[in-house]
């Protein structure tokens, strides 16, 4: 018994600055955790964040596979009860705890993201990204994979906003330049 999460989204942005959205750690952590990641292969980085309610606020990761600017693939292990991944996803009421309490596991998965350039029939580029986050074996995983399978729907909408405000941001940059 296995379930994996796959979210596929097409962002209005070149790949490069998609690419450096999830392979930068400033940038990375601005809109999924903080984090020291070094994208090269078979380097160990830890994503951190404030301790929750059944977490210690570490995961566990190794680069994987790594082909720049197209794919990045990490190991992404941690222990927490459920109600991590209901902290994660931002639910909350009193059954949910309840139920998230009773489900301590060990997370021993894989998190990927492969990046595809696309253009519109002007030539503009855009980019399809598709997550998945695989390897929840067994009935405890397969729940808190639902639950973070919704909570990841949030975080890419992060993503999004994310790549926005960088566009927003290198744009007075840009056309300051282009004056002088």
């Amino acid at each position: 018994m296995e379930r994996n999460i796959r979210l596929e989204r097409l962002l209005p942005y070149p790949h490069e600055q998609v690419w450096q959205a999830i392979s930068d750690q400033r940038i990375l952590g601005s809109w999924f955790m903080p984090n020291d990641l070094v994208p090269k292969l078979g380097e160990a980085f830890t994503f951190q964040m404030k301790p929750q309610r059944g977490w210690d606020g570490l995961t566990y990761c190794e680069i994987i596979e790594l082909e720049a600017g197209k794919r990045i693939a990490f190991t992404y292990q941690g222990e927490a009860t459920g109600e991590k991944a209901l902290a994660c996803a931002n639910i909350h009421s009193r059954n949910a705890d309840k139920v998230g309490k009773s489900i301590f596991t060990k997370l021993d998965t894989v998190l990927s993201f492969t990046l595809t350039p696309e253009y519109t029939c002007g030539g503009v580029e855009q980019t399809t990204l598709v997550m998945e986050h695989t390897g929840f074996k067994g009935p405890r995983l397969m729940v808190v994979s639902l639950i973070m399978g919704y909570g990841w729907g949030k975080v890419l909408r992060r993503l999004s906003s994310t790549l926005e405000s960088e566009t927003q941001n290198a744009a007075p940059m840009a056309s300051g330049l282009a004056r002088e």
